[in-house]
């Protein structure tokens, strides 16, 4: 990659985090309500040891927030028994989900290619790879807000992979886990190139 496609890139990467910026700052709930029956759909083959109550946008000191609302059911943790009609509540930030579409497209979009038409594929690729990490990011972090406060009144254990993965998110794994996505999308676009000409000659 040579100096001016480099100052180009980081010249793309920039108007598009801006302009996606713009739009989360309108649109942001929008889009974190077009991902909750997504979000309903994996929590209810997830959490199979409660009730979900309620799963909602809402509004917690002038920030938006995804709120999660479920009873217990009668199911064991790290060895002790969880009476079931435990109510637990939840949130976070819906600002954390728009945060997977600000950096995935940012990057697609300023990653050098020799065609629109090659640019529009990596968008396209982008596309399912933004709905994976969702799906690993805001209903785990739900689910790691439940099973913490669970163990702390419950269990003499302070860790799970739940609670792992959802420090793991807070402190930093976001960003990565978006740069990921991105990578991978632009690798399948360059692998389905090759096939996509193949197919149209």
């Amino acid at each position: 990659m040579n100096q001016r496609t480099l100052i180009n890139s980081a010249g793309l990467f920039i108007i598009a985090y801006l302009v996606l910026l713009t739009l989360s700052l309108y649109f942001g709930s929008e889009y974190a309500r077009l991902l909750l029956p997504l979000y309903r759909w994996e929590l209810g083959h997830l959490a199979q040891g409660y009730q979900i109550q309620s799963l909602m946008l809402g509004d917690n000191r002038g920030e938006g927030v995804v709120s999660l609302s479920l009873l217990t059911k009668y199911f064991v943790l790290d060895k002790q028994v969880i009476p079931p009609g435990i109510s637990i509540s939840c949130s976070t930030l819906i600002g954390h989900a728009f945060q997977h579409p600000l950096l995935i497209f940012s990057l697609v979009i300023a990653w050098p290619a020799s065609t629109l038409a090659q640019r529009i594929a990596q968008l396209c690729c982008a596309i399912p790879f933004l709905i994976l990490v969702e799906l690993l990011d805001i209903p785990l972090i739900l689910l790691g807000s439940v099973q913490d406060i669970l163990m702390a009144n419950f269990s003499t254990a302070n860790d799970s992979f739940m609670i792992g993965w959802m420090n793991f998110l807070n402190g930093g794994g976001r960003p990565a886990l978006s740069l990921f996505a991105a990578m991978m999308a632009i690798v399948c676009s360059r692998l389905l190139g090759p096939m996509y000409h193949q197919h149209s000659i």
